[in-house]
Order: C-alpha cells, then sequence, then structure tokens
C-alpha cells in the first residue's frame, strides 16, 4: 500500500529547487561584481597605459632612471589585466571597456585623472602581491617585455 504524500517526503522537492534559486541569485551577484571589477579594471588599465606612455616619453628624453617604474606601473596595469582574465573577461569585451574608459577619461580634469590613476596603482600593487608566484612571474615577464617594446618605438 502507497505511503500518504507528505511534507516530509516532499522536503527535498522544496529544498533542491530553493538551493538553485539561491545558487542563481548568487551567480547573478558574481556577474554584477565581475562587471563592476571588468569596468574598474578597464578604467584602471586606461589611466595606468596614459602613465606609462608618459614615462616612456619621459625616459626616451634621457630620463634613465626611470625605467625600474615603468616597470613596476606596467606590471600593476597587467595585474588588474591577469585578474579580469581569471574572472572571466575576455579581448574582445576587454578592448571595447577599455576604449570605453579612455573616451570618459578624456572628458575629466587632471586632478580626477591624478585621483583615479593613484587610486589604480594602489589596487593594482595589491593585486600583484596577492597573486601566487607563478601569475607574478607571468605579470612580471609581460610588464617588462611591453616596456622593452614601448622604449624601442620612435616618439
Amino acid at each position: 500500500m502507497p505511503t500518504p504524500f507528505t511534507v516530509r517526503r516532499c522536503l527535498p522537492c522544496l529544498i533542491l529547487p530553493a538551493a538553485l534559486l539561491g545558487a542563481a541569485s548568487a551567480d547573478a551577484a558574481a556577474t554584477e561584481a565581475d562587471t563592476q571589477f571588468f569596468n574598474r579594471a578597464a578604467s584602471c588599465v586606461a589611466v595606468l597605459e596614459h602613465d606609462a606612455t608618459e614615462l616612456a616619453n619621459r625616459y626616451k628624453a634621457g630620463e634613465r632612471s626611470l625605467k625600474p617604474g615603468l616597470v613596476r606601473l606596467t606590471e600593476q596595469g597587467f595585474a588588474f589585466v591577469g585578474r579580469a582574465y581569471l574572472r572571466g573577461l575576455r579581448k574582445a569585451e576587454a578592448d571595447k571597456l577599455i576604449d570605453e574608459a579612455k573616451a570618459a577619461q578624456k572628458l575629466m580634469t587632471a586632478d580626477a585623472l591624478l585621483q583615479l590613476s593613484t587610486g589604480c596603482r594602489a589596487e593594482g600593487a595589491k593585486l600583484y602581491a596577492d597573486a601566487n608566484g607563478f601569475e607574478q612571474m607571468i605579470v612580471s615577464n609581460r610588464a617588462k617585455a611591453r616596456v622593452d617594446k614601448l622604449l624601442a618605438q620612435r616618439k
């Protein structure tokens, strides 16, 4: 004889959908957090790239002591790139976000850009410091290669 339908027997039927809904909302929250990080990373990469170009021009003009700082600055930018990649951002979308950030930064005051740059440098340094040794090695390698390429370009 079949047992009567009870709440106790159906409890798994209630828990699984609730858990799935919870997971879906967690995924939505993660997606929103990722989107916010991707936008911040793009802004930081754009401003740090601008700063790196200025340092490279000064280096080419004779200030040879700037190279270590230029490498460090480039590492900070690549730390954002690496973290965004690990969180799922890919090149096409990243390029679009960076282009948007560059356009927005053209409208910013010098003080606002300086404040953004200062914050991004600190965040990039933290991202780099928080990376494991292998990640740091990759970031440093890419940064040094980028700096060498940047310094080899003509003004």
